[in-house]
């Protein structure tokens, strides 16, 4: 993997600014789908400690746990038993009663950020302190998968509120309108708890085409793999790909994943984006 532009390296604090976006992009999108299948297990499962029993994630807590009410928190159980918080960007990890693991981040715009795409209205609101500065940022995209259709299609229109795009999308991929730099990513939840025990291989990767030169096919730029074992049970995986591309007009990006029955096919678990950074 390589990145076929440098001039990023002279400007630190832009690059500061691109990190942290990412980082709360997935700390919000990731926190949702934890919210999400939290209900699930809460109007489904009978009992969290059987749900132990069998293998799956609780997080029901002890009174010794004291969280903040501006913590928004993730699933961490990937990264062992043996990482504390100063060794990652958290402030903090906690266990559940049944061992498992809760990375969480104190920040109470990111906590605010996070409520108010739960309890997004159906249509976009014009009314101070919603969303406008994130969908009407120009040379953007952000997309969810939408499963209704077959194969599944990246959509700016399934979550409304949130996802959105200032840039035309032609046969599933992202147009690029203006030349510069973009700082560009993709997120693919895999769900493999139907598979077993060993775990297909699954590809993940970024490319980049235009349509006036189909003959050279599509370059790659970021790549990820995952699977080809035993799984030991975890069925859950998320597959995170972002990086900082210069694009021409009239590039298309593309996001792809090798195996779409392994994709997790909840509402707020897949998505793909893209924003201009410089003017």
């Amino acid at each position: 993997m390589s990145l076929r532009c440098n001039s990023y390296l002279q400007n630190g604090s832009k690059l500061k600014t691109v990190l942290i976006i990412s980082l709360l992009l997935n700390l919000i999108l990731l926190s949702v789908c934890l919210g999400l299948r939290l209900w699930w297990r809460n109007n489904h499962d009978t009992s969290v400690n059987d749900g132990a029993l069998h293998g799956e994630r609780c997080y029901s807590f002890g009174s010794e746990v004291n969280l903040s009410k501006d913590s928004v928190c993730v699933s961490c159980d990937h990264l062992g038993d043996d990482v504390r918080a100063e060794d990652t960007l958290y402030d903090v990890i906690v266990s559940s009663k049944c061992g498992n693991r809760l990375c969480c981040y104190r920040d109470r715009d990111i906590w605010s950020l996070t409520h108010t795409v739960l309890e997004i209205p159906d249509q976009r609101s014009t009314e101070g302190g919603d969303l406008t500065w994130w969908y009407n940022r120009p040379d953007a995209a952000h997309l969810f998968l939408d499963h209704s259709l077959s194969p599944p299609q990246w959509s700016p229109n399934n979550v409304p509120g949130v996802s959105f795009t200032n840039l035309p999308i032609r046969n599933n991929r992202i147009s690029i309108q203006k030349e510069g730099l973009y700082f560009v990513y993709a997120v693919f939840s895999l769900d493999f708890s139907n598979f077993g025990p060993g775990i297909p291989q699954v590809y993940h990767n970024i490319t980049s085409q235009h349509p006036l030169l189909k003959r050279t096919g599509p370059e790659l730029h970021f790549m990820n793999k995952y699977g080809g074992f035993t799984k030991s049970g975890q069925n859950y995986h998320s597959s995170f790909l972002s990086g900082i591309l210069h694009l021409r007009r009239g590039v298309e990006i593309a996001t792809q994943i090798s195996l779409h029955s392994m994709i997790d096919i909840t509402k707020y678990s897949n998505y793909f984006g893209v924003f201009k950074l410089n003017k």
